[in-house]
Formats: structure tokens, sequence, C-alpha cells
């Protein structure tokens, strides 16, 4: 075969459906048929088990008296999105819960009957928000920004499955929480230590298995002894419909592989099964929202990309095992994961948002994936592109927000896809609600129907209805690869920009509507209060005595209470999420002043490139990226073009637009918003991702493989090239400014300074110190292969992850004298940190008498700051 042919088939893509065009009549269930059907589907186990009884009783000539009490357990498992908390945001005026929250409205297992029925429903709330089954009793920044306890939302969806077992035997008792909590306590991993210790004692699969399997065995034997005895009713299997949004919909599939690898095993014929306590057991439905398993390391470290520890090699979705079926179940078991819905945004542009695809390449005989095969999608699995950012496909904006849907929930964007998520889990047999018109008395159980509430969440206007299909049909005329259609998205939505932002975005009724920003003094008390309600918390959790305070303490705490409107206003204050006040204009207001800056290129003088510090929290594990400051030129160049160019197509004046494009612009206009207008304003966090910008494509994973080259940083609890092991290393990457390469990809836009610019190098410079110290740490030397930019980072991964791993900082590595002076500076952090009481006081000292020759400009800045975020996230240094 010839290498071009080799080339072209290694580039070789399927494409990814645009979302359906809406129907008028709504996607609910609209008659009681359907809900029948999806009743039967959920009954298959039961028909199949009655079958097999109905043989053997003829078989030994007795008379069939019909199906034996039995049931299958379906257990519906919810992992919400970041800072998306149920209770606090369905508590909101108006409501803001996602759309997992609605779905878990309206799964069945809410009350004690549905259960006893063999429903079960679980919940798990977005990182960054309170979590008391793992512990989390105050909500976490840390959480916000790099998905902390994400590993163990992941756990506790497993011990959910115990729980439901438990619960749905007699003689059982379903998990307390203080079981639950050591149970997930004892699968938690820290990524430093399974490096460290070549996973002997880390190794987060092993610590699973060690964790579960004695709950297990114990109930298989249970359900064995009850079959023996011939105990009702009969158990069959276990069925799983699981959704999930952002880091939740990664969770989702982390779980997915995780209970996979659980529940494995050899059947008596030698036919790979799974099975759970002896049940078989399958996800019959992944439902899941813009996959995001983001590391978040962009906050302190420009220019990255990444992957949580928990998300490394766990995004691709189950592969099935073998064709061979159970006997004990319907014929299409054969399959662990049988249908996955994964709806993606068009128009998210965060650089700390990658999307992780579910398209893949397939694997040959050997297990290895086929190069010589397209990029495709899994049978049994599908992707749509939605409109709108990240919220406006998981949901989680309340009417109103940034000016967007005043009319009220039924003109959130994120509708439609909540029903059209609905409607593809329900078509699979999710056991869901359905409307009191598609409900049928005396033929089906109450605990079926949707409540008035509940149904009012999954309203769509015909308003809405109307701009999303002006948006489909104009979307379905440019379809291609994801990728593709991504940066046509991207494209488009800068040029609305163009006139919305660049044009005067204070002109705008969205802007004009947006509600008041919340004054300074305002916001600083209610974080004041907040800081005094975890405070509280957090030792009501360990069993300590509540703080005290001074009396000046309490004057300015009733201050506080006074500023806020009152004590009756304080206390009811939600203590789930971390305050967010509302600052609408601001970040709009910033949000197109950004805009306008970069598209009419009010830059002046450039520097040649650019040199960046900062610190890589090793302990959070997982792998990071440098993303090609070449690629990043080329998106500029792109979206101001094509941008340019659709903004015409949009617009016939100035505010203005086109006859025939209004409800594609009133789309923008009412129902989309802008994520990244929050992010880069919110007062909690400061700005974000200063160094990307409307500019900038979203970064899209395909398994091992992505859009946009890449060059490995780190991966698995090391820095490519760094030497020794440590808990933290700080970075120093020196690369071009991507304006500066503006001349390579769009002449008329480069000014004359940039004139002559040319040539990028193979591999970013990158130089590596302690952040302790401010040392330089030794580099290994022949790696440019491994630091290479390149469109398959899996690949590079999966050879740093077979190297051996690099000797930790001892006395016996510290072989020189500034490694030496490293090694004293860590020894004494330690000490300080034993002591408790004069932690601050050690710490402070230590920082004053480090050698601080040859350091980076702001490393003790950078320091403080990591020293924060690792006290903030439990971890040691």
């Amino acid at each position: 075969m010839s290498e071009i042919i080799k080339k072209n088939l290694k580039n070789r893509k399927v494409d990814t459906p645009i979302a359906p065009a809406f129907p008028l009549d709504r996607c609910l269930p609209t008659i009681p048929k359907q809900l029948s059907r999806s009743i039967k589907l959920q009954r298959r186990d039961e028909v199949e088990f009655g079958e097999q009884q109905r043989k053997v009783v003829q078989a030994r000539g007795d008379a069939y008296s019909g199906v034996p009490c039995c049931k299958t357990l379906h257990i519906t498992l919810v992992f919400d999105g970041t800072n998306n908390n149920d209770e606090a945001d369905s508590a909101s005026n108006p409501s803001s819960c996602s759309n997992m929250a609605r779905l878990y409205h309206a799964s069945i297992g809410a009350d004690d009957i549905a259960r006893e029925n063999g429903y079960f429903r679980y919940y798990s709330p977005g990182v960054g928000t309170v979590f008391p089954d793992i512990k989390e009793m105050v909500p976490s920044n840390w959480g916000l920004i790099a998905a902390s306890g994400g590993e163990n939302r992941i756990n506790w969806g497993l011990t959910q499955m115990l729980d439901a077992l438990k619960d749905a035997i007699p003689t059982q008792d379903p998990l307390s929480e203080k079981e639950t909590q050591a149970l997930v306590e004892n699968m938690a991993t820290c990524w430093y230590g399974n490096v460290t210790t070549l996973g002997l004692l880390e190794n987060g699969e092993k610590k699973r298995e060690a964790a579960m399997r004695p709950y297990i065995d114990d109930l298989e034997k249970v359900l064995q002894q009850r079959r023996d005895t011939g105990e009702k009713p009969h158990i069959l299997a276990m069925r799983l419909y699981v959704y999930g949004f952002s880091r939740g919909a990664a969770q989702a599939r982390t779980f997915a592989n995780w209970l996979q690898t659980l529940t494995r095993c050899q059947g008596s014929d030698g036919a790979v099964e799974y099975r759970f306590a002896g049940l078989p057991i399958s996800i019959e439905f992944l439902g899941i929202c813009d996959t995001v398993a983001a590391v978040g390391i962009a906050d302190s470290f420009p220019f990255t990309a990444g992957h949580m520890d928990w998300a490394d090699g766990t995004m691709r979705l189950p592969d099935e095992e073998s064709a061979t079926c159970m006997d004990t179940s319907i014929p299409e078991d054969c399959h662990f994961l049988k249908r996955c819905v994964h709806l993606v945004s068009a128009h998210e542009q965060r650089a700390s948002f990658p999307l992780d695809s579910i398209r893949r390449r397939p694997k040959n005989a050997s297990g290895q994936r086929d190069t010589t095969q397209p990029s495709s999608y899994r049978s049994g699995t599908v992707e749509y592109l939605y409109p709108g950012v990240h919220s406006d496909v998981g949901g989680g904006y309340a009417p109103g927000d940034q000016g967007k849907a005043l009319a009220g929930t039924e003109h959130l964007l994120s509708q439609i896809p909540l029903q059209h998520l609905y409607a593809e889990a329900f078509k699979a047999g999710a056991p869901l609600q359905v409307p009191e018109f598609a409900w049928r008395e005396g033929m089906h159980e109450e605990w079926r129907k949707m409540s008035k509430d509940t149904f009012a969440e999954f309203n769509v206007s015909d308003q809405l209805i109307k701009r999303f299909n002006a948006w489909q049909a104009d979307a379905a005329q440019h379809t291609g690869t994801l990728e593709d259609m991504i940066e046509w998205q991207q494209a488009l939505i800068t040029g609305w920009r163009i006139d919305r932002y660049a044009g005067g975005v204070e002109r705008q009724p969205f802007y004009q509507n947006a509600p008041p920003d919340m004054p300074k003094a305002e916001v600083e008390a209610w974080k004041a209060i907040q800081a005094r309600n975890d405070a509280e918390t957090e030792a009501a959790a360990k069993g300590k005595p509540v703080p005290t305070y001074t009396e000046a303490q309490e004057k300015e705490y009733q201050r506080h209470v006074q500023i806020v409107g009152g004590e009756e206003k304080a206390n009811g204050m939600r203590r789930e999420k971390v305050f967010d006040p509302p600052l609408d204009h601001r970040q709009l207001k910033g949000a197109a002043d950004e805009f306008r800056h970069d598209y009419k290129q009010e830059w002046g003088l450039l520097p040649d490139s650019m040199e960046i510090g900062g610190v890589l929290d090793l302990l959070l594990g997982g792998t990071v990226f440098l993303v090609n400051e070449e690629d990043e030129a080329k998106e500029y160049a792109y979206l101001h073009d094509k941008g340019t160019e659709l903004y015409r197509e949009l617009f016939s004046a100035p505010n203005t637009p086109k006859s025939g494009k209004e409800d594609l612009v009133a789309l923008f206009d009412e129902q989309i918003h802008d994520s990244r207008a929050w992010f880069m304003n919110t007062s909690w966090l400061g700005p974000r991702e200063p160094f990307t910008d409307y500019f900038r494509i979203r970064l899209v994973h395909f398994d091992n493989e992505s859009n946009k080259e890449l060059s490995l940083l780190a991966t698995a609890g090391r820095v490519v090239g760094v030497g020794l092991a440590l808990a933290s290393v700080g970075l120093s990457i020196k690369k071009k400014d991507p304006r500066m390469l503006l001349g390579l990809f769009l002449p008329s836009l480069a000014r004359p300074v940039l004139a002559g610019k040319v040539g990028v190098p193979g591999s970013p410079q990158v130089s590596a110190f302690d952040p302790l110290t401010g040392l330089a740490l030794p580099m290994l030397s022949n790696l440019d292969g491994l630091r290479a930019f390149t469109q398959s980072p899996g690949d590079v991964v999966a050879l740093v992850a077979a190297m051996p791993p690099p000797p930790p900082l001892n006395a016996s590595t510290a072989t020189t004298p500034e490694l030496q002076k490293i090694l004293v500076a860590h020894q004494a952090l330690e000490a300080a940190q034993a002591a408790q009481d004069k932690e601050d006081a050690r710490l402070a000292g230590l920082l004053a008498s480090a050698n601080d020759q040859g350091q980076p400009a702001g490393w003790q800045d950078l320091l403080a700051e990591q020293v924060g975020n690792l006290k903030s996230s439990g971890k040691q240094v």
C-alpha cells in the first residue's frame, strides 16, 4: 500500500450529525401506548425468565401457571456537571437546575413503592459543590477549577450498585452513609503514590477490587441461598441508565469503564460475561452532554490542556469483549454498553473546557487501535452537535442570566437538548415518568406519571422551536466531521460578535435586560458570611466546637448581615455552592471590550516571544499537554477572516439582521450565553485564561487523537524530561506569541513589525525548577521525539508510561549541591507541616531563607498560590 493511501486512510473520519430539527409537538410521550411499550422493554428479563421456567415446567410434564414472582433492578445514576447542585439550584428563584437534575427528577425510584418494584435512582452533585456521602461538607473552589473530588464521585457510583441490591433483598439493609464514606475512602487513590510505588500501593483498580469484592461476594452468596430455598422474588439482573454533563459526563464514562472491569468474568462455557454478585449487569443507556475531563491547569499554566488522573484512558467507551451472549439473559446482552448518546456544544470556546468526543479508532484483533480504519463511532453510539455554549446544552442557566430567556424556563436553549436526551433514553427503555396525557389510570402505576412541577421543567416555547429550527436549517448546509462543523459554528458566532460585541454591546437589549451587578460591598459581605458558614459546617462535620468570635468579629458579621438585607436573608444563603454574585454587565462589557480589542488588533508592538512560569501540581495526576502556538495563529486568522465573511451574511448593516436571518440572529441574541464572559470576570477567581481569547477553536480529543497538535508536558506523575520525581514541579516555557505568527497565515492582518517572522521550533523550549526553592532541576537529554507536537498525543503518553519511573528525590539521588539544597528545603517543609500550630511561621521562615539565585521572576507568588491550592485540596507537598 502506498504511503499516500496509508495517510489518507489514517486521516479518514466519519461525519457527525447536526442536532435534528425539533418537532412542534415536542419530544415527550403523548399517548399511553408509548408508555406501555417502554414498560415492555423494562420487563424483557421477566418475560425471558418466564419463558425459561415454562420450558422447565413443561419438560417435567407439569402445567405452567405463569411467570414466577421476579424482578429486574433498574438503576438510574446521574453525575451532574461542575458547580451544579440540585438541592441548591432547584431552590433558587427562578430555578437554575441542570438538565441532569431535571432528568433525575423525572426518573422513577423516588418512592418506596417504586423501589419495591425494583426501581432506584441516585444523584451525584457536581464537583465543587457539597456532597456529604463522600465527606465534602463545604463547597470547594479547587473542585471547580481542577475537578477535585471527581474520583470519589465515580467510586460513590460503584457503591450505589451495592446499595440498590442490598435494598432489593428483604433480609438486607441499604448502605449507611458511614459505610458508603468508608468504601469511597478505601477506593481513593493518590496518583503520585501510584507512580512512585509502581502501582503496588495506589493502583485504583486493585483498590476498587479490594474494597468492593467482599461485599459483592457476600451478596452473591445471599442470592444463591435465596435461589436454593426458593425465596421470592427472584432477582434476575441489574440494568443501568447513566447520565452525565460536563465533568459529570467524564465521570459517567469512567464509571462505565470501571464497572465493566469490576464485573467482567468468565462463564462456565469460557465466554466473557458481566456479572455483579452473580447477576447479569449492563448499561442500557448512557446519556451525556458535552464531556469535559479537563485538568483545569490553564488557570495557572497558560497554553495547556489535559485530563484529570481518573480520566486518563477512560474516555473511550467500553469495547465489547465477546460476541457471545449470556444464557440467562435477553439476546442483546452481549453488549455491556448498549446505547450511548452524546450531545455536544458548537459554540463553547474556553480553553479550560476541551471536549472529549466519543469518536475513536476501532481496535483490531490484537486490541490495538487500527489506524487503517477511519475514526468513527462504535455501534450503538451517536454524537449530535447542538448550538450554544457548554451550559446551553447541559443546562444550568436560570431565565434572565445575561439578559437571555427573559420570558421563562421554556425559552432556555437547553430545553431542546433536554427533551432530545429524554426521548433517546425513553426509546431505550429508561424508567422515566411521562406527562399525565401519556399515562392511563388502571393501566399504569401512579408512580410512572410526572408531577406538574416536573412536567413544567421540560417545557419548550413555540418561539424557541422556531429559532432553533432556523439554526438547524442553516447548520444542515455545512455538515461534515465534528471538528469541521465546530470550526464553522465558531466562525458563525464570531460573525455575530462582530456586530453585537465589536459594534457596541451596551446598545444591545440582552445587555440592557441583564440584571444589575451586585455592589462590591454586598459581594464582600456575602463572601464573609459564606466563609463563616463554611467554618461552622466543617467544625460540626469533624465533631469540633462551633468557632467562637471576638466582639469585633461579631460586630463585623452583623454589619455584613445588614448589608445583605438582614438576618433572615443571611440565614437563607445556600451552603451547597461557592457564592457567585450577579455581575452580568461587568462580564459582558469585559467580554465585548476584549473581543473588539482582538478583532481590531489593538495590540501595539509585540515581543518576539514570551516566557511564562507556572507550578504543575503532580499530585493531581493526569496528563497535561502544551498547545502549538502555530495552530493558535491559524485559528485567529481563520476566525477573523471567516467570521467577517459570515458577519456580512448575517447582517445587512450594523445592528440590522439580513432578511431571512432574523430568527437565527435572535437565537444568538436571546438564547445563546457567553460562558467565557463569566469565566474571565467572576469575582472569586479573578481573570481566567489570560493567554487565550475569542479567536481560539475548541480543542477536541478523540480517544488518543486530537484536532490540534499537542506536546506532552506531564503524565502519570512525571514531567517529561525532568529526571526526578517530585510532588510539584515549576515549569518555564518559552514560546512564540501567536500574534507574531499571523503573517504566515493571514498577511493582510500582520503589522509591519511582524514582517519576516517565520518558523516555529519543532518542540517547545521547556525548563524546570523546584517551586519551593526556585532552583533549576536536571533535565534529561534526547527527548525531542517525546516533546514534538503531534495530533496523536495518546501514542506519546503510552510511550512515556512504558518508561521506568524517575527516582524520587532523596539522599542518594541528591547528587549535586543544588539538589541537596532542594532536598533540605523539602524536608524542612515536611517538618513544618507536621507541627500544625507553627506551620505558617515555619513556612514563612523557609521561604525567607531559600536561595533566590537564578529563580524565575515571580516564583514566590507562584509558590504561595500553589501552597494555597494544596492546602485547599487537602494534599501534601
